[in-house]
């Protein structure tokens, strides 16, 4: 009689990490076709509340894929990548906890959202939220820097990592890192975030399908 061995590897779902990468992206672009153009820092308060209350739905429809459904995937992706690649120790824990992390924020500035939209606020508080969300998204992409620098290497000790990859995990670090800069009103450097953010779902994209595909082509079966 013939029977399928369970594997480690089958255990862990190898397809997870490209559904999540799948996910995250399409959150993202969705997310992002749906955004109101939001205004600038140096805005008047009175201006801030109005676009709150003018585009509300919108606002909260794009922070939902965004930051939402966004920072849900990326704490799949981090889960799936560490178990798919089944590194250890200090790694292992690296891209859990980073990724989670960003997740974490990205679902705070959900919450943000939702708060400058729903209910009356003063012109200043509704300022003071747009800032909060700025301010907790360069954090975020910190986080999504370092976590693309684990993730990759998580990736490379799998076998999972071409050097194209890891080419592009290495420009894809400081240009997040110099971009979010324009987060916090450097607006000179919003070219840089905006290029840095496409190469980021191309990333996410590449190491999520990479991963699992790694993951299936070794998942080995055996009969008894």
């Amino acid at each position: 009689m013939s029977t399928t061995v369970p594997t480690p590897a089958a255990v862990r779902s190898p397809s997870a990490p490209a559904v999540a990468a799948t996910a995250y992206v399409l959150s993202w672009v969705a997310g992002l076709l749906l955004a109101p153009a939001a205004p600038g820092h140096d805005a008047p308060p009175a201006e801030i509340a109005g676009f709150y209350a003018e585009h509300g739905s919108a606002v909260v429809s794009s922070a939902l894929l965004v930051h939402g459904t966004a920072g849900l995937a990326l704490a799949g992706l981090a889960v799936g990548i560490a178990r798919v690649t089944a590194v250890h120790g200090g790694l292992r824990r690296a891209v859990v906890g980073i990724g989670l992390g960003a997740a974490v924020l990205s679902l705070l500035q959900f919450a943000l959202a939702v708060a400058a939209v729903v209910g009356q606020h003063a012109a200043t508080t509704s300022r003071t939220l747009l800032l909060a969300i700025d301010s907790v998204d360069v954090l975020k992409i910190a986080l999504l820097a370092a976590f693309a620098a684990v993730a990759t290497t998580a990736a490379a000790r799998a076998g999972a990592a071409p050097r194209w990859l890891r080419l592009t995990a290495a420009v894809l670090v400081p240009l997040l890192l110099v971009g979010s800069a324009a987060l916090g009103g450097v607006d000179a450097l919003t070219p840089v975030l905006e290029v840095s953010l496409v190469l980021l779902l191309a990333w996410a994209a590449a190491v999520g399908h990479l991963v699992s595909r790694s993951a299936r082509s070794h998942t080995p079966s055996s009969t008894a």
